[in-house]
């Protein structure tokens, strides 16, 4: 057929086209006259190439607009197909695909057949297939023989580096033990290097087959080196893993024989797609390795279930926050979770098994490889915070001191989850949902990135507040209302208990500071006009402090206290109706413990005067009543020995300012001589002080002769006769007045 014949014969098929789609008039010319097929072709063939193209010339033409689009009565009466017409077409590919690969089994044998007469290089004087896999087991047990024998000769290294060391190695001589494992497996990679290159030089069968098996060893005992690195079965005291060493043996092994199976499988996998086997065979060896490998996951996971479960219990338990009792029983049931995993990566390497999506195969293992990977850092973690790092110190009032190797981890662990994420997500994203290109995912996730970023710097930011706050608390612990004197020794002192007490509303000042700048930050950086509001909360504030005049005041006038430092957390207050000491304060209030036990709660536009009774020193004045024959010198001096010998004693010296002395004689009674002793002490603890000097002076004074005075009055009645009982009621009435007096006036200076 000439170029000339077949181009009139789509002139005429595009003329009957234009024809049929501008009127019924060209349609009856084109009838009338029908073109003559060309040679070789039949007039049924000639009319079909004629549709076919104006199909193809008219529905193009309609979506460039070129021909308007009337529509016929087939239009208005047939309905779009619906969406399950695609369902059904994809639920019949996928069972026609299945019905393939499942039809190739019963060739799968006669395919390895084949795989074995291509390792045969007989006929170019090579080896055959029996002499290849004893060269190929040979190279296998000369790559482990020298890596047993490279650790064996190691030994003794181990043991130095860990000389001395009963207890758990520091971080240094673990990187050490680390080197020290990893130099087996590098002997072993150069061996297998070196034989594969010596006895399976070329690119034939035997060649690509000993390389892959050669290669899937030195990634297996790659992987098994990192197991021994975390559960360490023959030395113990280097173990990250915090399980025994039973466990630890079991899950060893476990995991290196999946990772064996593993290797095993991908290995001969790769060789079957590279090699001259039909595809459904390859799929059909691929259903049967997955299915294998399956259930090699799930026996070794049921086999080290228990020992399992007892190490992720361990690490919960550590922690000691809240909800750990819902993580623990988790914990407990990691093997559902685990088989769940499983059965979902087995149906993943079906799908790819039947479409060739090989994506899916990839980002499913890739994860799996991330989630194992993590759970390994979070025990490397929970190693580090459990035993490398110090033990924690305990203040005085038992607190336990925060620790900033603690505050690391934590901070590590969330940026390893954030990482974990990102590239789980950006895999399935991308490779495998195709929702973004490669090339527009960084473009697109830049602003998120950023976002994250900030949110993660604010988290750090809080963790070191937190943590220096809490520090300086347990270091500087103030006195604790209700607490017993005697055993708050060695309580902060008053220059630095005023940080000590602006602790929570520096606390909380930062964290509104780091919530609002963080908000601001993220809110702009995802694309979010933040000036209307700032704008709004400006308003708002507004609104608020007009409305809430009361609750402006009283926060004013807490930030006027405060800045002049009237009080202090644990000092003692007369705020006019209510006594007692600091317990704690808010931005609005002040909450005052009485010594009895109640709360005074007091707003701080309320609180008006106040007395402080705990600031700087304080001066205690109180009289003893003696014998009006006492010689007061001989008071003074004793009293004056005791004063000296308590501000002397580790004790008292640093409390005690100024000693004990006798001030002089305060009053003279007609039974009593009332002396008025004083000493000047810090105001933390001097009724105890007080409390303590009295009874050295009491048991002074009776080694001395010194005799305190009698509230006994003798009444003698003249001539021996009886005593009116009014006049006893009135001597005694008497006494009692002249000592209320002495008392009040004690109390009162």
């Amino acid at each position: 057929m000439s170029g000339v014949t077949v181009l009139r014969s789509l002139v005429l098929a595009l003329g009957v086209l234009l024809g049929a789609a501008t009127g019924d008039t060209g349609r009856a010319a084109a009838q009338a006259n029908p073109p003559a097929p060309p040679p070789g072709m039949t007039q049924q063939q000639f009319d079909a190439l004629v549709d076919a193209i104006s199909a193809a010339v008219v529905k193009k033409l309609t979506e460039q607009g070129t021909i308007p689009h009337k529509p016929g009565p087939a239009d208005a009466t047939t309905p779009a197909k619906p969406d399950d017409d695609k369902f059904r077409t994809e639920s019949r590919m996928l069972a026609d695909r299945a019905h393939t690969v499942f039809a190739a089994f019963p060739d799968l044998f006669r395919h390895f057949g084949d795989l074995i007469s291509q390792l045969d290089r007989r006929a170019a004087g090579g080896t055959g297939p029996g002499g290849f896999f004893v060269l190929l087991a040979l190279a296998v047990v000369l790559g482990l023989g020298a890596e047993l024998a490279t650790r064996w000769a190691l030994v003794r290294a181990h043991r130095g580096i860990l000389h001395g060391h009963d207890s758990a190695p520091g971080p240094w001589r673990l990187l050490g033990l680390a080197a020290v494992d990893t130099l087996p497996v590098l002997v072993l990679a150069v061996v297998a290097r070196a034989v594969g290159g010596w006895w399976f030089a070329g690119e034939d069968a035997q060649a690509r087959l000993a390389t892959l098996v050669l290669y899937g060893l030195v990634a297996w005992r790659s992987y098994v080196l990192i197991f021994r690195l975390w559960f360490r079965p023959s030395l113990p005291v280097a173990r990250i893993v915090p399980v025994n060493d039973a466990d630890a043996r079991h899950i060893y092994y476990a995991l290196s024989f999946v990772t064996l199976m593993s290797a095993t499988a991908k290995s001969w996998t790769l060789f079957l797609y590279g090699s001259s086997v039909p595809p459904e065979a390859m799929s059909a060896a691929a259903v049967i390795a997955n299915v294998f490998l399956t259930a090699v996951h799930i026996g070794a996971a049921w086999s080290a279930r228990a020992a399992v479960a007892r190490w992720f219990v361990a690490m919960v338990e550590h922690t000691h926050h809240a909800g750990d009792h819902i993580r623990a029983a988790l914990a407990r049931q990691w093997f559902i979770f685990a088989v769940a995993l499983f059965l979902a990566i087995a149906a993943a390497h079906l799908y790819e098994v039947i479409f060739a999506r090989f994506e899916v195969s990839r980002a499913v293992v890739r994860s799996l490889g991330i989630v194992i990977a993590l759970v390994l850092l979070e025990t490397l973690f929970d190693y580090v915070t459990r035993r490398l790092a110090k033990p924690a110190n305990t203040s005085e009032t038992g607190t336990v001191e925060p620790r900033f190797v603690d505050v690391a981890a934590r901070c590590l662990r969330v940026l390893v989850r954030i990482v974990g994420f990102v590239v789980i997500a950006e895999t399935w994203v991308v490779e495998v949902l195709g929702l973004v290109r490669p090339e527009d995912m960084w473009k697109a996730a830049r602003s998120g990135i950023t976002a994250g970023a900030t949110l993660f710097l604010a988290y750090v930011a809080w963790e070191i507040v937190k943590f220096l706050a809490n520090r300086y608390a347990v270091r500087n612990p103030v006195m604790t209302p209700g607490a017993d004197p005697e055993d708050m020794a060695n309580v902060a002192p008053s220059n630095v208990s005023r940080l000590r007490t602006l602790l929570p509303v520096v606390r909380v000042a930062m964290a509104v500071i780091i919530v609002v700048l963080t908000v601001l930050v993220v809110l702009s950086e995802l694309g979010v006009n933040i000036a209307p509001l700032i704008a709004g909360a400006s308003v708002v504030g507004l609104a608020i402090s007009f409305g809430s005049q009361t609750l402006v005041r009283d926060v004013v006038s807490g930030i006027f206290y405060l800045a002049d430092d009237a009080f202090r957390v644990g000092e003692y207050l007369d705020a006019g109706k209510a006594k007692g000491t600091v317990e704690g304060f808010t931005l609005r209030s002040i909450r005052l413990r009485h010594q009895n036990g109640q709360v005074h709660t007091i707003p701080f536009g309320q609180l008006g005067q106040i007395t402080n009774f705990s600031r700087d020193w304080t001066t205690v004045k109180f009289n003893l009543r003696f014998a009006r024959n006492t010689d007061i010198e001989k008071v003074r001096k004793a009293v004056k020995k005791i004063g000296l010998e308590m501000i002397e004693e580790p004790e008292f010296k640093r409390d005690l300012l100024q000693p004990l002395k006798m001030q002089g004689i305060a009053d003279i009674a007609d039974n009593a001589l009332v002396l008025r002793f004083k000493f000047t002490c810090r105001p933390i603890k001097p009724t105890y002080i007080q409390r303590q000097a009295v009874k050295r002076m009491f048991q002074a004074f009776s080694a001395l002769g010194i005799e305190f005075a009698q509230t006994m009055v003798n009444v003698q009645a003249l001539g021996g006769g009886q005593v009116d009982p009014a006049v006893l009621a009135g001597a005694a009435a008497q006494a009692q007045s002249s000592v209320q007096p002495a008392a009040a006036g004690g109390a009162g200076s």
